[in-house]
């Protein structure tokens, strides 16, 4: 009996004392400046710290057409049994502390980095856009909010048409394998904020990847961001223009032949106007490897207005010679009325009916050719 005594309260007093041994938060906070809680807990428990990531997208936006803008909260979560408190200490709701800013170079917090990204920006207005939540069992959820740009490669010849994938990958700068192992919340990992602004392309999904170092030295976390982009907007600022002007000249040919002023200047502002939109596109693909779909249409629409423009030349130089033969037959020769020689029945007329014809044909049966293509790439 008296054995058993002594066993219980040897019970007793090593669960109920060890959390009776918990400090105040007041205490512990009072203990952050002369306590090394600033070192990594592996070298207090000896076991890998478990880092589990998670984040909160804001918004995701296109810069170019190989860039992907991102800004997200990087939600990171662990556990540091050097910073358990007593919870009873806390005199508000929600029971868990957030640090103060001057406090946070005193605790060991990961080192995660978006290592490929092109650049990177931690906001800090009207303060540092950053928080640390420490929970009396020890756990600690910090949270940073940051904008990236990382490389997003054109894969698809069908631009603007087709699909895109952007890998995104975290990892750790300092710690290796060894120390931290990170990975993703498992409820959870990708979440979207209030309105999730999409500018200019729709996220298909966002969705984990394999993430392997090839040197399996530091861990860390990878992601792809799946996007289409938007292509009512191409459709507005490049594919219509260009129509109209191709459907200009081939209006251009039913001006008069000896209207020569109004058919050069129409002819002329055409090739001007599809040059200005060849520039265009040659500055949203510029940097892309191979011919993209687009770069096909704004081809074909320029030849289509160099064609229209050279028929009215050759029309117009046809006629030139007709009548200067014409008029030089009639001033030495004595030919009975109506009768006329081979060089003066050159069908230059007969030639602009034809191209009347030939153009819209030529022009529609490549539209039915590049559309029936083009708009079933992925």
């Amino acid at each position: 009996m008296h054995v058993s005594q002594n066993l219980g309260r040897a019970i007793f007093f090593s669960v109920f004392g060890t959390l009776t041994a918990l400090p105040s938060w007041e205490q512990l906070e009072a203990n952050l400046t002369r306590s090394n809680f600033d070192l990594p807990p592996w070298i207090h428990t000896g076991q890998i710290t478990q880092v589990w990531t998670q984040l909160l997208f804001t918004y995701i936006q296109s810069v170019t057409l190989t860039e992907l803008a991102s800004s997200f909260h990087l939600i990171q979560k662990w556990e540091d049994v050097r910073l358990q408190y007593d919870a009873s200490s806390l005199n508000f709701a929600g029971k868990y502390v957030l640090m103060d800013l001057d406090k946070y170079v005193m605790i060991w917090t990961p080192d995660s980095y978006i290592s490929n990204a092109i650049s990177e920006v931690q906001h800090s207005i009207t303060k540092p856009n950053v928080f640390i939540r420490v929970y009396p069992n020890g756990t600690l959820v910090k949270s940073t909010r940051l904008t990236v740009h990382t490389p997003c490669p054109l894969t698809s010849q069908g631009f603007p048409r087709g699909s895109q994938s952007c890998e995104v990958t975290v990892e750790s700068y300092t710690y290796s394998s060894t120390e931290i192992s990170m990975t993703w919340d498992q409820t959870s990992p990708f979440r979207y904020k209030g309105e999730f602004s999409t500018r200019g392309l729709s996220v298909t999904n966002i969705k984990q990847s394999s993430c392997k170092d090839t040197t399996n030295e530091y861990p860390c976390l990878k992601y792809d961001v799946g996007i289409v982009r938007d292509f009512s907007q191409y459709i507005l600022r490049i594919f219509v223009p260009s129509l109209f002007i191709v459907i200009l000249g081939w209006l251009s040919m039913w001006i008069d032949k000896a209207q020569v002023g109004a058919r050069t200047s129409l002819g002329v502002l055409c090739v001007l106007s599809i040059v200005t939109q060849l520039v265009g596109v040659v500055s949203i693909g510029n940097g892309l490897d191979g011919v993209l779909a687009i770069d096909i249409w704004i081809a074909v629409c320029m030849l289509f207005t160099i064609m229209a423009l050279c028929v009215f030349a050759v029309v117009h130089n046809m006629k030139r010679r007709r009548d200067k033969a014409k008029s030089k037959y009639q001033e030495n020769s004595e030919a009975v009325e109506g009768d006329e020689r081979p060089c003066c029945q050159i069908q230059h007329g007969k030639l602009q009916n034809i191209f009347r014809v030939v153009y819209p044909f030529l022009f529609i049966s490549f539209n039915i050719g590049y559309w029936a293509y083009f708009i079933n790439i992925d």
